[in-house]
């Protein structure tokens, strides 16, 4: 009788502390930072279509079919890669995007990454504190352009058609584009030139 009584309480004892782990729940999976994953995937890509495809899968997103990728009016070359969990839902698109700008046509290879839910003023100071300068109004979305140089970043004060090509045409303009879609949020990272 003690010996059952003894174990009885060690059972009860074992009920009330478990082990470590034991009772917890999984932890929840962070939301995607948009910012570094535009780094890791775009920014680290330079341009290269099967680098930003290789990174994105390496990221945990899977190829989406043709009829869920979104339109981008002048894109071609388009290809989506989803992926969600309960914290968010993520995309990562690559394409191709032409602009006629006066008589010439500026190509610009894009990656970006969307993410649903966002904080849009978290990410809005969070984006200005790592580009380092302010945004330029751009076709209705907020735009850090820039010509790479080698002391750094040379920021653009403005977005004209005669601002772009002039950083177009140095071959080394750099661009993140910031657009907001109800609850959503998108950064796309540009490489524009003229062919």
């Amino acid at each position: 009788m003690g010996r059952a009584r003894t174990l009885l309480i060690g059972a009860m004892a074992a009920l009330a502390w478990p082990a470590t782990g034991w009772s917890q729940a999984p932890a929840a999976p962070a939301r995607l930072d948009l910012i570094a994953s535009l780094e890791t995937i775009c920014v680290a890509a330079a341009g290269d279509r099967a680098k930003a495809v290789e990174l994105a899968t390496a990221a945990g997103f899977s190829p989406t079919p043709a009829e869920m990728i979104p339109f981008m009016r002048g894109a071609t070359n388009t290809a989506g890669y989803m992926r969600s969990n309960e914290a968010d839902m993520a995309f990562v698109m690559l394409g191709t995007l032409t602009r006629r700008l006066g008589r010439r046509d500026v190509t610009m290879e894009f990656c970006g990454v969307s993410s649903r839910p966002t904080d849009h003023r978290a990410l809005d100071r969070r984006l200005r504190e790592v580009m380092g300068f302010a945004p330029v109004q751009g076709g209705g979305f907020d735009a850090y352009a820039w010509v790479q140089t080698p002391e750094g970043r040379s920021a653009a004060s403005a977005l004209t058609d005669q601002h772009f090509a002039a950083m177009a045409e140095t071959g080394q303009m750099r661009m993140v584009a910031l657009d907001r879609s109800g609850t959503g949020s998108t950064l796309i990272y540009f490489l524009p030139r003229f062919d």
